[in-house]
C-alpha cells in the first residue's frame, strides 16, 4: 500500500451464462484506467473474477496456448431463462473468494467496475450489491460496454453512483480525482501512444497478454456496435506496440499474445505488415492469436508469410455468409478462397483456420446458414458459427424491431446469443440447436479427414442442396 495515497478498487465481475470460455480475455479498458491512476500515485487494487490463474483457485489445466475453462458453479436461472434446456452457471471466482479478498482490504475511496456483454448485467448487479455490503460508503463507478449501450437500463437496474459511457480513460480519471480530492483533474491524452500499458502488474500470474493496436473500426457492419463504443478509428504506432510486447516478455515472461483489434489487417502496408516484420526481427519465439475475425480482403501472400514467420497459431477469418446480400461489403467468396489459398501456401493447415459464419439474423433463413456452413467446409476450413445477439443502437437491431422480431423493451438478458434471440421465436430452440450441431458435425468430419490423410489431400466437397431442418417452416 502506498502511504498517504487514495485507494481505488478495480473490479471485473463474474459471467452468468450458459457457456463461457477464456480466449485470452482481459478487461483492457479497466486496466488502462488503473495504470493511469497508478502513475498518478493512487493505491490501485484489483479484483478480476475472471482471472483463472489466481493462486487461491483450484489448479487450472490450461491449453498450451494459455486459453482454457473458467471455474464454474451452477446457478438457478432467473424465471425468464428457465425454458432454455441448458445449465446456467456463474463463471469465475467462487463468491467466498471474492468476499475474502474484500474483507482483507481497506474501504476504497472509489470503486471502478466494468461491464461487457449487455446480457451479462445480472452478474454486474450482484457484484455491486456485494461491494456495497462491504463498502457502503465507497462510490461505485460503472463503465464498459453494457453501461455504454444500455445506460438507462444500467442506471435503473445497477444503480451505480456514477456511470461512464464510451471510452472512459479521461472521464474516469477526472471523476476519481474529484471524488478523492487527488491528482488527475486535468488529465488528458491526444494519441493512443500516450496511454500506458494495461496494469497487468496487479495479477499474481500472467500467462497471456491481450493486445489492442487500434481502436474502432473503419467498417459499419449492421450487427456490430464498434462505432458506438469508440470514436472513429485510430491506431497506435508500431514502436509503441512493440515496446508493450517486449515489456510483458521481459517483466512477466509472457509468450502468448492475442490481438483484439476490430480491424487488425486494415491498410496492411502501413500498419500490420511493418508490425509483423519488427516482431519477426526480434525472434521472440512467441505465439500469436486472433480471436476477433480478420478481414480477408487484405490477406495477401506476403501477409500470410509474415504471419507464419511471426508464429501465428489461432486464426479466425470474418466471412458472415455465402449470401451476397449478407456480406456487408466486407468480404466475398472469391476473397475468402484467395485468403485461404495464401494461408495454405504459407504453411497453415486449412482445418486449423476458423471462419466465422453468422446465424440468426432477422433476414436470414436456416437454408442460407447451411449453405454458408457447407461452403466453408467445402473449402476445408473450420466453421465458427456466430449466433446473432441484438445490440442496441445497431442497424440490425433496428431492422429486427421494425419487422417485429425484437422489442425496445426486451430485457437485455434475453439478447444472449446462446438463446438464439430472434430465431428461437420463429423457428424454435430445437431447430437452432440442430443447425449448431450440423456445423459441429461438419467440423468433426473435417478434422477426422485431415487426420486420416495426414493433413494433405483435397478439401471435402460441399454437402449438396440445402437440407430442411426439423421445425423449419
Amino acid at each position: 500500500m502506498r502511504p498517504n495515497s487514495h485507494t481505488v478498487l478495480l473490479v471485473n465481475p463474474w459471467i452468468y451464462d450458459f457457456a463461457a470460455y477464456d480466449f485470452w480475455n482481459k478487461p483492457l479498458g479497466l486496466l488502462t484506467i488503473g495504470a493511469i491512476l497508478d502513475r498518478l500515485g493512487y493505491d490501485v487494487r484489483l479484483i478480476d473474477c475472471l482471472d483463472r490463474f489466481d493462486p487461491a483457485l483450484p489448479p487450472s489445466s490450461p491449453r498450451s496456448d494459455g486459453s482454457g475453462k473458467f471455474h464454474r458453479e451452477p446457478l438457478e436461472p432467473p424465471a425468464y431463462l428457465r425454458l432454455i434446456p441448458r445449465q446456467y452457471s456463474r463463471y469465475g471466482w467462487p463468491v467466498h473468494l471474492v468476499e475474502e479478498r474484500l474483507a482483507q482490504m481497506p474501504a476504497p475511496d472509489a470503486i471502478l467496475i466494468t461491464s461487457f456483454m449487455t446480457y451479462w448485467y445480472p452478474a454486474v448487479a450482484d457484484m455491486v450489491r456485494l461491494l456495497r455490503r462491504f463498502f457502503p460508503k465507497s462510490p461505485v463507478i460503472l463503465g464498459g460496454i453494457y453501461a455504454t449501450l444500455c445506460p438507462d437500463h444500467a442506471r435503473a437496474c445497477i444503480r451505480p453512483d456514477h456511470l461512464i459511457t464510451g471510452e472512459g480513460e479521461e472521464a474516469a480519471v477526472h471523476l476519481v480525482a474529484r471524488l478523492c480530492g487527488g491528482p488527475g483533474r486535468d488529465y488528458s491524452y491526444a494519441h493512443l501512444d500516450e496511454l500506458p500499458s494495461p496494469l497487468y502488474e496487479k495479477y499474481p500470474r500472467v500467462h497471456s497478454a491481450a493486445l489492442l493496436t487500434s481502436r474502432g473500426c473503419p467498417y459499419r457492419c449492421s450487427f456490430c456496435a464498434s462505432h458506438l463504443l469508440t470514436e472513429g478509428y485510430r491506431r497506435r504506432s508500431v514502436d509503441h506496440v512493440v515496446h508493450e510486447v517486449l515489456h510483458w516478455r521481459e517483466t512477466r515472461r509472457v509468450n502468448q499474445f492475442a490481438f483484439f483489434d476490430d480491424a487488425l489487417l486494415f491498410q496492411p502496408e502501413i500498419h500490420c505488415k511493418p508490425l509483423l516484420r519488427r516482431l519477426i526481427e526480434l525472434d521472440l519465439a512467441s505465439q500469436w492469436h486472433t480471436p476477433n475475425g480478420l478481414q480477408v480482403r487484405y490477406l495477401d501472400a506476403e501477409l500470410a508469410r509474415l504471419m507464419k514467420a511471426c508464429g501465428f497459431v489461432t486464426l479466425r477469418l470474418s466471412f458472415e455468409s455465402v449470401e451476397p446480400s449478407q456480406q456487408q461489403n466486407k468480404v466475398t467468396t472469391t476473397e475468402l478462397e484467395r485468403a485461404l489459398a495464401h494461408l495454405e501456401d504459407a504453411g497453415f493447415e486449412r482445418n486449423r483456420i476458423g471462419v466465422y459464419v453468422m446465424m440468426g439474423l432477422a433476414g436470414q433463413t436456416p437454408e442460407q446458414v447451411q449453405c454458408s456452413v457447407d461452403y466453408v467446409h467445402g473449402l476445408g476450413a473450420y466453421v465458427n458459427l456466430a449466433s446473432y445477439s441484438p445490440i442496441p443502437g445497431t442497424a440490425e437491431t433496428a431492422l429486427a424491431q421494425k419487422q417485429g422480431w425484437w422489442s425496445e423493451t426486451e430485457d437485455p438478458a434475453l439478447a444472449n446469443n446462446s438463446l438464439y434471440p430472434l430465431w428461437r421465436k420463429k423457428y424454435g430452440f430445437a431447430l437452432c440447436q440442430e443447425i449448431v450441431n450440423y456445423a459441429r458435425s461438419g467440423n468433426e468430419r473435417l478434422t477426422a479427414k485431415w487426420t486420416r490423410d495426414g493433413g494433405v489431400g483435397t478439401a471435402p466437397s460441399p454437402v449438396g442442396p440445402p437440407r430442411r431442418f426439423k421445425g423449419d417452416s
